[in-house]
């Protein structure tokens, strides 16, 4: 996923617009995360502020999940923002406390950007709806697809001590 920059560096607030069409393959990501190796489609603008050459994207992919309250699996679009600044590599001395990423010659390649991006976007935490009930503590049914007949006011003996304070 390389990136021609030769226009873009001669003229200082150039705008370029790109589009690319990738799979996990591509970007070896095969076997790392919950991403499916269909289509995944990059799109975004190279912008050369006479500083730096800025790149800003968005990534549209798919990923298989498995909810951590119902451990259903589901499917889910991604849209995955990334944003990087470039700078060509000089003789002069590199500043490490600077977030710049440089370049060589008349293209960038974003292969790895997207890559980390789309390794930063997986969630800690996956639920498959905002309204996920989860799972019976006692008798483990998905209560998303039935109720269950456990009794829940069973008080731990540990503590059943304290329920006499509230009488």
């Amino acid at each position: 996923m390389k990136i021609n920059i030769l226009q873009a560096k001669k003229n200082i607030g150039s705008r370029e617009k790109f589009k690319f069409v990738t799979s996990t393959e591509e970007i070896d990501l095969v076997g790392e995360g919950p991403w499916i190796s269909n289509e995944i489609k990059v799109e975004g603008e190279l912008t050369n502020n006479g500083r730096v050459l800025k790149i800003n994207g968005v990534i549209h992919a798919t990923a298989k999940h498995q909810c951590n309250y119902c451990l259903e699996d589901f499917i889910t679009n991604m849209e995955i923002p990334f944003s990087e600044d470039y700078q060509e590599v000089s003789n002069e001395e590199i500043d490490d406390e600077t977030d710049l990423a440089y370049y060589n010659g008349d293209e960038i390649d974003i292969a790895d950007l997207v890559r980390e991006s789309m390794i930063l976007a997986e969630p800690l935490k996956v639920v498959c709806s905002k309204s996920c009930l989860g799972l019976c503590p006692h008798c483990g049914i998905n209560l998303n697809v039935s109720e269950c007949c456990c009794n829940d006011n069973v008080i731990d003996p540990r503590l059943a001590v304290l329920s006499k304070l509230l009488k």
